[in-house]
């Protein structure tokens, strides 16, 4: 598993206020397109926090089952980790240790719209199902940072997650 560190304020491990930790998948179909949810005025890959008690596979599960209504397994590792310490966590004051797991999902489940579970965030802002062709995301998500419709950290992390994949698995 490939790990990365993103530590723009070189905070130490002393700094830290608290942990979080996400899992992010790549739900990638036979057509090799990949579903995108575009929320909080940002473009991101269907995932979210884990639960306490839960493990990341189950918590990933869950996540794709809130966000995009269909059932998936989750039958292997993630391929990715990365780890940001943030000064500011939210505009909260809090400096956090911020790690997010990164999977492959191959599903041709279409999402289910009719059977989201969106928590109150996602609620209040537009949220919306894409799909993208895998080869195209990079470009999707460099249009997306010039023109302001992502997080620049988000499109950042998204970048070197889809940089990784394309080194392991050489692209679709």
């Amino acid at each position: 598993m490939k790990r990365v560190l993103i530590n723009d304020n070189d905070l130490d491990a002393n700094d830290i206020d608290y942990d979080v930790i996400r899992v992010k998948g790549l739900v990638i179909n036979s057509n090799d397109e990949l579903i995108l949810v575009e929320n909080n005025n940002t473009f991101q890959f269907p995932g979210g926090h884990i639960r306490k008690d839960e493990s990341l596979e189950d918590s990933l599960a869950r996540e794709i089952n809130e966000e995009l209504g269909i059932d998936v397994n989750i039958d292997n590792g993630p391929f990715m980790m990365i780890t940001t310490f943030d000064n500011n966590y939210f505009n909260t004051g809090s400096k956090v240790c911020n790690k997010i797991y990164y999977y492959i999902v191959k599903c041709d489940l279409e999402p289910d719209i009719n059977n989201l579970k969106l928590d109150a965030i996602e609620k209040e802002t537009d949220f919306n199902i894409l799909r993208v062709k895998i080869h195209d995301l990079d470009a999707f998500l460099n249009k997306a940072l010039d023109d302001g419709r992502i997080d620049a950290n988000i499109g950042r992390e998204m970048l070197l997650v889809s940089s990784e994949f394309n080194n392991m698995f050489g692209g679709i």
